[in-house]
């Protein structure tokens, strides 16, 4: 039985217990009460076993995460290092006047490009800029109005409860 299968099974039989329970004495049925026990019990187990992998995939995901750092420090590391070659081969290409090259595993050539240079963003035209805005909402602002009995439109605190696994 999975552990949202033991949780209905642990919720079914304690309102049966509440409602085998006599209304004069209190006393409930011992065999519920019995049986409760032990899906209690084998709930507690699948839980503690639940969040033990909950636990083991983070530590998992930490592992792969720093991996991930290392081989992004890495790429880094040889892409700075390609340009730095391609840098060379460019300087020593201009140098001896060297417009194209072929060899089995690489060639060499040049062709032109266009760039467009911005001297001094402030001197241009209104008519060469791009204007850009964006809204998103200010949740910390937001939640402090409501607090303080402020009614804000498209917006409500929520309360959750969330699990805390260590």
């Amino acid at each position: 039985m999975n552990l949202y299968q033991l949780a209905t099974e642990y919720t079914n039989l304690f309102d049966a217990l509440i409602a085998s329970a006599d209304e004069d004495t209190g006393e409930v049925d011992v065999d519920i009460g019995a049986a409760l026990e032990v899906v209690q019990g084998t709930f507690e187990e699948k839980a503690i076993s639940t969040a033990t992998v909950y636990r083991m995939l983070g530590n998992e995901s930490e592992k792969i995460g720093r991996e991930i750092e290392r081989l992004t420090a890495l790429k880094k590391h040889v892409d700075r290092e390609r340009t730095r070659v391609k840098d060379y081969l460019d300087r020593a290409c201009k140098m001896t006047g060297t417009k194209q090259l072929s060899g089995v595993y690489a060639s060499i050539s040049f062709r032109k490009s266009e760039q467009t240079i911005i001297d001094d963003e402030n001197m241009l035209p209104m008519e060469f800029m791009i204007e850009k805005v964006t809204y998103s909402p200010d949740k910390a602002k937001i939640k402090a109005a409501i607090k303080a009995g402020q009614e804000v439109q498209g917006a409500h605190i929520q309360v959750n409860s969330n699990i805390q696994i260590k």
